[in-house]
């Protein structure tokens, strides 16, 4: 009489082979979890470049009134001071920095001829502190905010899943280098 264990040879193969497959499975998600993070973070990262111009061009209009110890955006006319900011051109930077193309509303980023990702739905918000607050110390800065979706299909699941889809918002805020 043979022992168990060698009566059954080549029963391993199996197990094997299901844990290889399991093992490359785990893997090609983990991988496609990489992915969509480095490419929410280099649209974040350039948002936020293109965000930070737009605080940076409005120092024309906010250096004035920050002379008279604000730090809104505004500019002396005859009648007094008046509210002056721009939101700029926001698309036209991240066209340029991501080599991004316009098909209808939405700016697609193709690689080898397939969407890699698709940026839609971009939202500024320029908030402008009040001109002469009460309190200095507790008043709020000038702040250029941004919200745009993004979409990224998956490549993992070959089409079978939905795509992810993200709001990111950005935002920068004007402050002085030298404060009192």
């Amino acid at each position: 009489m043979k022992p168990l264990w060698k009566d059954r040879s080549g029963s391993g193969i199996p197990l094997t082979v299901a844990a290889v497959l399991a093992v490359l499975i785990i893997s090609c998600a983990v991988y496609e979890y990489l992915r969509l993070s480095i490419i929410a973070s280099g649209v974040r990262d350039a948002m936020q470049s293109a965000i930070i111009s737009v605080a940076t061009e409005n120092y024309s209009n906010v250096y004035p009134s920050l002379r008279q110890s604000y730090s809104g955006g505004y500019i002396r006319s005859s009648s007094g001071w008046t509210i002056k900011v721009s939101s700029g051109d926001i698309y036209t930077r991240l066209v340029a920095t991501l080599e991004l193309a316009q098909e209808g509303n939405d700016y697609v980023k193709r690689t080898g001829g397939q969407v890699e990702y698709t940026l839609s739905d971009l939202q500024v918000t320029i908030q402008n502190p009040p001109f002469a607050p009460a309190s200095t110390e507790s008043a709020q800065q000038f702040t250029a905010q941004a919200v745009i979706h993004l979409e990224v299909p998956l490549s993992f699941g070959w089409g079978h899943l939905p795509s992810m889809k993200a709001d990111l918002p950005i935002q920068a805020v004007y402050r002085p280098r030298f404060s009192k």
